[in-house]
């Protein structure tokens, strides 16, 4: 039991005897300020080398006092101690009395969970502005300077101005002008006897019945045809059935020797699209000899005219 009471007492006597070897010592290089005047607040620590410290935020401490900068931590020896610098920049804005507040600083020895505080002292400021006679009227600290007017200068301007937008409209006139009718794309109105012999052609190309899209194949070799007839006897044969478009064909003197032809192609391909019909090869192969006979049987015959130019009939 006494040896405990020694331990205990021995402890106490370290830990006061650590406590009284921390010191705080705070600064600023002037207690009156005007106002928004840097202020050079340091805090210096003292303690022996095994105690470490955890320096607070003082930010939200200060008041009326705004934190401009806070320096990195200077730390040195002497007389066998740890000397802990911290430097901080503070301003005041507001003018009036101001205090840097007292705050605890926690610390503790190394292998020491225990915690300790010492406190700084708070320090009194006065951030005032700069006194402003009332009695006297603002004025001007020199007399305005009158610069006379320079009608060279302004001549030269104009010049140098003018100057600028002619070679502009030069360089425009000259190449981009030009490019624009170079780039000019003449539009080729090509005949409908042509789009629709490219479009067979393309279509025969795919093979489609060969390989086993005969009801594709029917369906867009119909739709070339109904296309050309749209756009060679200017009537919606996309939106008639075989018999509205055969119809309107009767009335149209070029189709007279197309009806037949073209009333078997129609047919053939409504079996094969609404009909589930599948034909023979010999039908597949026939419809684009019909498709293309059909469109070369009604292209215009070209004429001469009085005045030289040919016209189609």
């Amino acid at each position: 039991m006494v040896k405990r009471v020694s331990l205990i007492f021995i402890f106490l006597f370290f830990a006061s005897f650590t406590f009284s070897q921390v010191k705080s010592k705070v600064s600023v290089d002037s207690t009156n300020y005007l106002v928004g005047d840097y202020i050079n607040y340091l805090v210096e620590l003292s303690a022996p080398k095994n105690v470490e410290f955890f320096f607070p935020a003082i930010k939200d401490s200060l008041n009326k006092l705004d934190l401009v900068e806070q320096l990195p931590l200077q730390k040195k020896e002497e007389n066998g101690k740890n000397i802990f610098l911290y430097h901080f920049i503070l301003a005041g804005f507001d003018s009036g009395a101001a205090t840097i507040p007292s705050y605890l600083i926690p610390y503790k020895t190394k292998n020491d969970t225990a915690f300790s505080t010492i406190a700084t002292d708070s320090i009194n400021l006065v951030i005032h502005t700069l006194p402003v006679d009332t009695t006297k009227e603002a004025r001007d600290i020199k007399e305005p300077i009158v610069i006379p007017f320079n009608w060279l200068q302004l001549l030269l301007w104009i010049l140098g101005i003018a100057l600028v937008v002619a070679l502009f409209y030069f360089v425009y006139k000259k190449y981009f002008k030009r490019k624009e009718h170079d780039e000019q794309i003449i539009e080729i109105q090509v005949p409908p006897y042509d789009i629709a012999l490219n479009a067979l052609g393309e279509l025969e190309a795919k093979k489609l019945w060969q390989s086993g899209k005969v009801k594709e194949y029917h369906t867009e070799i119909t739709e070339i045809i109904r296309t050309y007839f749209e756009k060679r006897f200017s009537l919606p044969a996309l939106e008639l059935t075989t018999d509205e478009t055969l119809e309107v064909l009767k009335h149209k003197s070029e189709t007279a020797g197309i009806i037949p032809l073209t009333k078997e192609f129609l047919q053939n391909a409504d079996m094969v699209k609404f009909a589930k019909f599948v034909p023979l090869n010999e039908i597949n192969e026939a419809m684009i000899k019909q498709a293309r006979q059909i469109v070369t049987v009604t292209i215009p015959i070209s004429k001469p005219e009085q005045n030289g130019e040919e016209q189609h009939v």
